[in-house]
């Protein structure tokens, strides 16, 4: 029986000591590629800010995706019991704006759309160029002046059409969820706020991102992203 003191004892613990420093090593290298791998694939992706707002475990599935079209109802108005076209924003409106604005990123998004209220133009123009659509068949005013020369209707059908990788869309409380469930099935508002068919009138900052995957739209909503206290 070895004595603990005994040299040969003290040469295996070194040898141990060794193999265990060897592994940590080992070890410590692997995690390194493993994190490595997951920030380039991070990079790779043309709008890493936005994707690193998405739930984690949906993130490898929004990489893959070859189409992006991101819904939102418009911020908040000046006066919320104001519903004219005409309504503006209010400063927090502004600022959430601002918040969407460093949200989207850039460049500029492939194709813009809103109805033709100045409180979803306002919005959608962190996005880019936005192409406005009638509010409603008896509201055909553009924000701006003019009058649409397509509907709703018109644009849902577009931007389903399109090849546009990038889309943005801002919309009203009572339609930004018929976006959603034109191109993305009504079956796609279960579990969403669009649950019921429409946003409530305290649903505000959220985005609706919906991710084509071998020709299947899917959704993920970024609840209250780019919300502002008032």
């Amino acid at each position: 029986m070895r004595h603990l003191d005994s040299p040969a004892f003290g040469e295996t613990s070194v040898r141990a000591a060794q193999w265990r420093t060897a592994l940590l090593a080992v070890a410590t290298i692997a995690l390194g590629f493993v994190f490595s791998a997951s920030a380039l694939a991070d990079d790779s992706f043309d709008r890493p800010a936005l994707l690193m707002a998405a739930d984690e475990g949906t993130r490898a599935d929004i990489g893959l995706a070859d189409r992006h079209i991101l819904i939102v109802r418009h911020a908040r108005k000046a006066e919320e019991s104001c519903n004219a076209l005409d309504c503006p924003l209010g400063d927090t409106g502004l600022a959430m704006v601002a918040r969407l604005n460093e949200l989207l990123g850039d460049p500029d998004f492939d194709a813009v759309y809103s109805s033709g209220a100045c409180r979803t133009y306002e919005t959608a123009l962190p996005a880019g160029d936005v192409i406005q659509h009638a509010a409603a068949a008896s509201a055909p005013a553009l924000c701006g002046g003019g009058t649409a020369a397509r509907t709703r209707e018109d644009a849902i059908a577009e931007a389903i059409g399109s090849d546009a990788r990038w889309s943005f869309v801002a919309e009203h409380s009572n339609t930004s969820c018929n976006w959603i469930a034109a191109i993305a099935g009504a079956d796609a508002l279960a579990g969403t706020l669009c649950e019921s068919g429409q946003l409530t009138s305290a649903d505000y900052g959220d985005v609706f991102w919906l991710y084509r995957i071998a020709g299947e739209w899917r959704v993920e909503v970024l609840e209250g992203i780019f919300d502002v206290a008032g």
